[in-house]
């Protein structure tokens, strides 16, 4: 048996890394096992480590003791360091689901002996019931959509599975158990039969069901999928009487492997990556848990995993291709779940016109296609695994991003529309002062996001750069004041800049801006500003002071009038539509609690 020793060193603990190569006989002649080079994972001084869930980015979440060894408590082992959770007033708090953001997900045991879910998110622990249910049990997250799966205890003490908003029981089972959704909503869990037997399903997206069972391991007193992948590689544990928890892995063929660290008491496997890859826990002879990483020690085949393709991101913006077709369709948000990116933009090759995306989105964003380049900006180097297919009818994309400078080539302003009123298709124009250049985004579900770049590579925003922006309706009215921000290094280092926009449509305070053009000759247009409704009308005087026109403009609501649909227009003519002489003018907006003269000049 080959030992090396990796040692990493945070900023608080040491993980210990060993690498074991192992050949070991089958279990029987139907159940082979699989043979994996192993990586346990130890954290000094901590003697029992129950790793439950990993992330893309090679982060842990799980199980261990507190100091005196009396309960269980969640961690996370997040860029080397190990943190702990325990709910408050809980007898156990347990995790079991770890996103690509570093959110954990589990559930705690209270004073009451019922469980409810909990969730960790930038430190901090929340309570989640789901909604009706007497306990709630979470066991995962998805990256696509955040949704939570686990399962649930009604008040008359049966199980449900859930995922999301939805619950569901196998048919005709006494106890339904949700575990684990992939990024087509598959779910999987496990389920008793009328008789008490155990069984493993899949819940397949369309609400059809498909049963896992062992025929060659009877009285079974427990059966449970843990997860399933994009791909369909399932993994579950099983234990019949009189015998150990066993682990498998079952792939899309029907070949099924058991999973058996060598020297372990137990293995335990909680998750399969997308490159095959598993993680989970074991048990040593001498009564400590830990976790470990099994990579494949063969290159998985497509038939079994699906193809791969490794790929390196450095810190700052990348562009890259996606080199395989996603077994699901991929869009701006899984792309940016998948990668850690804080942002995600496009061309629209229609208008040649960059789009951007955000993770504070409240949709998915663009498809992202094979055969074409995308912008993404990562707060830290990592490399990525993307599995599919290869892309069929279509170039043959870039595989390898292509390496940047370190300036800001490319940027995104995104942020909301405050208020209750739907903004949808509205614009946003964002100026960068310094540069005076442009860029331009519609309103959806009031989020906006406005991208730029330069494909030299050249940069586009520095800080201390003033950004103003303005918005307008479907009519193009402007109906905002101008809003102003400043970069500063912290949105040069996320390539976006996140606002909100409030108070649109209703200005701060009524003003009579100045007409357009000016000087002019024969018709110019004054716009204004009403904080508040009233009778409104504007008068022009001459040089001398004497009445030349008036506008009665009747009642108005309070907004923004200055566009050239809805500014007062005026023709140089007085009010018996002769054309007045050229010099200086001054005009006067009256409301009830509001009056401003300003001064414009007629050249011909």
């Amino acid at each position: 048996m080959d030992h090396k020793i990796k040692t990493k060193l945070p900023l608080l603990i040491c993980l210990i890394i060993c690498f074991i190569g192992y050949a070991v006989a089958q279990v029987n002649a139907e159940t082979p096992i699989a043979d994996y080079i192993f990586e346990t994972i130890e954290v000094p001084g901590v003697d029992f480590l129950e790793v439950a869930a990993s992330n893309d980015f090679g982060d842990y979440a799980g199980n261990t003791r507190n100091i005196d060894g009396t309960k269980t408590i969640g961690f996370t082992l997040i860029d080397g360091v190990f943190k702990t959770y325990d709910f408050p007033g809980s007898l156990n708090t347990y995790f079991y689901a770890l996103d690509n953001a570093g959110k954990a997900a589990g559930h705690y045991k209270g004073q009451d002996e019922l469980y409810h879910g909990v969730i960790m998110e930038n430190g901090e622990l929340t309570q989640y019931d789901f909604p009706g249910a007497a306990q709630t049990l979470i066991y995962g997250i998805s990256d696509e959509t955040g949704a939570l799966s686990g399962n649930v205890v009604d008040e008359a003490g049966v199980s449900r599975a859930f995922s999301g908003e939805l619950s569901f029981m196998f048919p005709g089972a006494v106890a339904t158990y949700g575990d684990f959704v992939n990024a087509a909503g598959a779910v999987v869990g496990s389920y008793r039969d009328a008789d008490g037997i155990p069984h493993g399903f899949i819940r397949h997206p369309d609400g059809s069901f498909t049963t896992i069972d062992l025929p060659e391991m009877p009285n079974l007193e427990f059966l449970f999928v843990n997860t399933i992948t994009d791909a369909g590689v399932i993994g579950f544990r099983a234990k019949a009487a009189n015998d150990i928890l066993r682990s498998y892995i079952l792939l899309p063929s029907g070949i099924l492997h058991e999973v058996r660290l060598p020297g372990s008491v137990i293995t335990v496997v909680r998750n399969v990556n997308q490159d095959g890859s598993i993680i989970g826990y074991y048990d040593t002879t001498d009564g400590r848990r830990y976790g470990f990483i099994g990579s494949p020690n063969t290159q998985p085949n497509g038939e079994d995993y699906g193809r791969t393709f490794s790929m390196h991101l450095s810190k700052g913006l990348n562009m890259l291709s996606v080199p395989l077709k996603p077994t699901v369709h991929m869009t701006a948000r899984s792309l940016a779940v998948k990668t850690g990116a804080t942002v995600v933009i496009a061309l629209n090759a229609a208008n040649q016109r960059f789009i951007g995306w955000t993770p504070s989105a409240p949709d998915n964003g663009f498809p992202i296609e094979g055969a074409k380049g995308y912008i993404v900006n990562l707060p830290r180097a990592r490399d990525v695994v993307f599995t599919g297919v290869g892309w069929t009818n279509q170039a043959a994309p870039t595989s390898t991003p292509i390496a940047m400078p370190r300036e800001t080539w490319a940027f995104v302003v995104s942020g909301q529309l405050a208020g209750k009123q739907k903004f949808d298709g509205y614009q946003i124009t964002v100026q960068n002062l310094r540069k005076n250049t442009i860029m331009t985004a519609q309103v959806r579900n009031n989020y906006f996001a406005a991208a730029t770049a330069d494909l030299s590579y050249r940069s586009v925003v520095e800080a201390g750069d003033k950004i103003e922006i303005t918005v307008t309706d479907t009519s193009g009215n402007v109906v905002s004041e101008k809003f102003n921000f400043t970069v500063n290094a912290t949105h040069l280092e996320n390539a976006v800049m996140n606002v909100k926009l409030d108070g649109i449509g209703s200005p701060k305070r009524s003003q009579l801006l100045q007409n357009y053009p000016n000087p002019f000759n024969p018709e110019t247009w004054i716009p204004y500003h009403l904080a508040e409704a009233g009778v409104v009308s504007l008068s022009i005087y001459d040089a001398a002071g004497k009445l030349v026109r008036t506008f009665s403009l009747g009642h108005k609501p309070a907004g923004f009038y200055q566009n050239r649909e809805n500014a007062v227009y005026w023709d140089g003519r007085n009010a018996l539509g002769e054309t007045v002489a050229s010099g200086v003018y001054f005009y006067q907006l009256t409301t009830p609690t509001f009056h401003q003269t300003k001064r414009m000049i007629i050249l011909k």
